[in-house]
């Protein structure tokens, strides 16, 4: 299996892996918007048995360090958080984010009942 083995200013923090189909993400992301946002997010989807998993979900500060390396082992941390997928909950979060954009550009939708 694909595994992540995420550090934190030179602390590992986690090895992240699924041994089935699945989605693996390790993500750093900034949001400028007041009162901005720096995060890390190591977390994927175990399509099996259809279930999101995470293994960190934290801030970081201006100068931390993040590194990943990518392996292939046999072995890897049991996510701190697991759920399962909810279909309707991603339908209308895809709805929601085409109504958005919709009205974003103008556009006019029409719902059949």
């Amino acid at each position: 299996m694909r595994t992540f083995e995420v550090y934190l200013n030179k602390k590992k923090l986690c090895v992240a892996g699924i041994d089935a189909d699945c989605v693996l993400s390790a993500i750093v992301d900034y949001v400028s918007r007041k009162p901005g946002r720096l995060h890390l997010h190591v977390g994927g989807l175990n399509s099996a048995a259809d279930e999101h998993v995470r293994w960190q979900d934290r801030s970081l500060r201006v100068g931390d360090e993040i590194r990943i390396r990518i392996a292939s082992g046999k072995r890897s941390d049991p996510p701190t958080k697991r759920f399962p997928r909810d279909p309707s909950e991603e339908l209308e979060s895809k709805k929601s984010y085409v109504r958005h954009y919709a009205k974003e550009l103008g556009w006019e939708i029409r719902e059949s009942g």
